[in-house]
């Protein structure tokens, strides 16, 4: 089902939210929330700026949501992962 699933998204796709894992990652470990909101606005950027402004590309909202889920994901883990460390 999960084979399936990813087979079933565009290569496109794929490479986004690779590149969402590979921006998101590091600044959300670094940064906290306030380094998944950098990642978000640079994946949105790169939309707005290299597909739309440059035309090298073909700006896509679900690009956008593709590299945006990954960095969104990683803030959302680190959230809890802060607050069991305050609880404890």
């Amino acid at each position: 089902m999960v084979k399936k699933f990813i087979d079933s998204l565009a290569r496109d796709k794929k490479d986004h939210i690779i590149l969402g894992i590979i921006i998101g990652f590091p600044l959300v470990m670094l940064l906290g929330v306030y380094g998944g909101l950098i990642g978000i606005l640079f994946v949105g950027a790169k939309e707005v700026v290299h597909d739309w402004l440059l035309k090298k590309g073909t700006p896509e909202w679900w690009d956008f949501i593709a590299s945006a889920v990954p960095i969104i994901m990683f803030m959302i883990l680190n959230y809890v992962y802060d607050i069991r460390l305050f609880i404890r």
